[in-house]
């Protein structure tokens, strides 16, 4: 199966490439996982105390929820802004080197 279909038949022809930018994923959802686990651990410790629970359990409890909604933030975030940047995609002109030998090993 041929993996890219706008491969000149000759290695020496240039090949016309779309090109965007796209923002990576993973520092996204860490981002969003950190925010809320340190959103989420000030509202356990700044809430009302309980005689059911100790401080720390509830700051444990509000952070890993916190962090949970932080990650599904994060992830809508990084949808929202890949959609925008993938509008602005380009076209651009690939020109083969002259030593470049990866094409003819890949077909």
């Amino acid at each position: 199966m041929e993996q890219h279909p706008a491969t000149p038949s000759s290695a020496d022809q240039p090949i016309t490439v779309l090109v965007h930018a796209a923002p990576r994923f993973w520092p996204f959802v860490l981002t969003g996982a950190v925010l809320g686990a340190l959103i989420g651990a000030i509202i356990g410790f700044l809430g009302e105390p309980s005689m059911d629970y100790t401080v720390g359990s509830a700051i444990g409890f509000f952070a890993m929820f916190c962090a949970g909604l932080g990650i599904g933030l994060g992830a809508l975030a990084f949808v929202i802004i890949d959609r925008v940047t993938s509008r602005k995609t380009t076209q651009k002109l690939a020109v083969p080197l002259a030593g470049d030998t990866t094409s003819e090993q890949q077909g």
